[in-house]
C-alpha cells in the first residue's frame, strides 16, 4: 500500500511557510489538486475546516483527505509532480481554528465535569461553532457556570500537551474522547492531546501550545436537538468580534432612546408589547371597515359584487368575499393587481353554482395556480394583466351561468 502524506502539523502547529515537493498531480471532486511529499496544511477533518494559503502563486482554495489518508491541496492551477514549492498557510484563518479546536475542548471537559454530560458531536465552522452535549434542557445560569469554569481554565494558562501512543499504551489515559477507528492519517499511531487535571483526548486537530492564547469561550445560544443540547460557542478573536457588535448595537441603542444601556431591554419588551397590541387593534379595526365595506357593496335588497382593486392584500381579499357573501350576495368576483396578483370567488351555500368547474379556465387565464371548492376559489395570477383579464372572464361566466 502506498504510505500517507507526512503531515507536519500533527506536531507543529505554528509553522506556515516551508519548502516542499509535488508528489502527484490529480484532481478532487473535479477540481485540480495536489499531493505534497510533506505538508503543514491541515485537512478538513473531524469538524474542523481544511487550512487555505498558498503554492508558489497558485491559491489553496480547500485541502482535504482520502481514506488511505492522502492530503489534497485544491489548487487554483494544476502544479507539476517532482516540482519543488514553496508553500505559505494562512496563518489567521488558522490560528482562529486553533483557539476554536482547543476552546471546544476545555467547554466540552467543562460540561463532562459540572454537569455530567458528554460532548456527542462537534462542528467548528468558518463564524460560529457547535457542540450537541447529553443533557436534557440547559438555563442561562448553568451555562454562565460552565462557562466560568470553561475560561477559568484559560486564564491558568496551562500547557496543551500531545503524545503519541500505541493502542496498548492506552489505559495510561482516561479519555473523554475515544481514538477514531480510521487512523490513515496517522499511519495508525494516536495522537493524545492533554490539558493536565482538565481534558485528555484522542484528536489529529490543530491546537495553541497553552490554553491562555484562546482568549475567551463565549457560548451565545442553544436548542434541543434529538433528546439533547445543541449550543453554539464561540472562542478568541471572535468571542472579541461577537462582544464588540453586540456592545456597540446596545450602546447605541440605547443612547438613541436616551436610556441607560441596562435599561435598553425592559424598554424594547414593552415597545414590542405595545407594537402588538397596536397591530391587533388595526387589525380589529381592519375587519370592521371591510364588514362595512361588504354590507355597502352588497346592498339591501343583497346583489352579486364584482370588484377589481388596484392594491388589496390576499387576506383583505378574502376577508371582503366572504363578508359579502355573509351580507347576503349570491355571488362575488373580487381580483387585485397587487402586492400579489389574484383573484377569489365565492358564492352563498343555497347557490347551485360549481365554482371549482371553472378553476380550469381561471387558471389559463391567470397563468397561475390555485384551486378551491365549489363554493370558494382563489388563483394566483402571474402578474396584473393577467390578474385583471382572469377577473373579467370570471365575472363574464358567472354572469352569463346565473343569469
Amino acid at each position: 500500500m502506498r504510505a500517507t502524506s507526512q503531515r507536519l502539523y500533527y506536531d507543529d502547529s505554528y509553522t506556515t511557510r516551508f519548502q516542499t515537493t509535488v508528489e502527484t498531480g490529480g484532481e478532487w471532486e473535479g477540481r485540480p489538486a495536489v499531493e505534497l511529499a510533506a505538508t503543514y496544511f491541515y485537512p478538513e477533518s473531524g469538524g474542523q475546516l481544511g487550512d487555505r494559503g498558498t503554492l508558489e502563486t497558485t491559491e489553496v482554495l480547500d485541502v482535504q483527505s482520502d481514506e488511505q489518508g492522502r492530503v489534497w491541496h485544491l489548487v487554483g492551477v494544476p502544479l507539476e509532480p517532482g516540482q519543488s514549492v514553496s508553500a505559505e498557510v494562512a496563518w489567521s484563518r488558522r490560528f482562529d481554528f486553533m483557539q476554536q479546536h482547543t476552546g471546544q475542548h476545555v467547554l466540552s471537559a467543562a460540561f463532562e465535569r459540572m454537569a455530567d454530560a458528554a460532548t456527542l458531536s462537534s462542528h467548528l465552522g468558518a463564524e460560529r461553532n457547535s457542540i450537541e452535549i447529553a443533557l436534557a434542557d440547559a438555563t442561562w445560569e448553568r451555562v454562565r457556570d460552565i462557562e466560568t469554569a470553561a475560561n477559568r481554565v484559560l486564564w491558568e494558562d496551562r500547557p496543551v500537551e500531545c503524545h503519541w501512543v500505541e493502542d496498548t499504551d492506552l489505559a495510561r489515559f482516561d479519555l473523554r474522547k475515544p481514538p477514531p477507528r480510521d487512523r490513515a492519517g496517522s499511519q495508525g499511531r494516536i495522537r493524545i492531546v492533554q490539558i493536565p487535571d482538565w481534558d485528555t483526548s484522542a484528536c489529529g486537530g490543530t491546537h495553541t501550545r497553552r490554553t491562555g492564547e484562546v482568549g475567551a469561550i463565549k457560548v451565545l445560544r442553544w436548542e434541543k436537538v434529538r433528546g439533547n443540547v445543541r449550543f453554539e460557542f464561540v472562542c478568541g478573536s471572535r468571542a472579541l468580534e461577537d462582544h464588540a457588535w453586540r456592545a456597540e448595537a446596545m450602546v447605541e441603542a440605547a443612547r438613541r432612546h436616551t436610556l441607560r444601556d441596562r435599561d435598553l431591554l425592559a424598554h424594547l419588551e414593552r415597545a414590542m408589547a405595545e407594537r402588538d397590541d397596536l397591530r391587533k387593534q388595526l387589525q380589529d379595526l381592519g375587519e370592521r371597515m371591510l364588514v362595512a365595506e361588504a354590507r355597502e357593496r352588497t346592498g339591501n335588497p343583497p346583489r352579486p359584487v364584482r370588484d377589481f382593486a388596484e392594491s388589496r392584500g390576499r387576506g383583505d381579499l378574502r376577508t371582503l368575499a366572504i363578508k359579502c357573501v355573509e351580507a347576503g350576495a349570491p355571488w362575488v368576483v373580487a381580483g387585485t393587481a397587487s402586492p400579489e396578483p389574484m383573484v377569489i370567488a365565492a358564492r352563498a351555500r343555497q347557490g347551485g353554482l360549481d365554482l371549482k368547474g371553472l378553476v380550469p379556465g381561471l387558471l389559463e387565464r391567470a397563468r397561475g395556480r390555485g384551486g378551491g371548492s365549489p363554493e370558494l376559489i382563489t388563483v394566483a395570477a402571474v402578474d396584473r394583466e393577467c390578474a385583471r383579464a382572469a377577473y373579467d372572464w370570471l365575472v363574464g361566466e358567472i354572469e352569463s351561468r346565473t343569469a
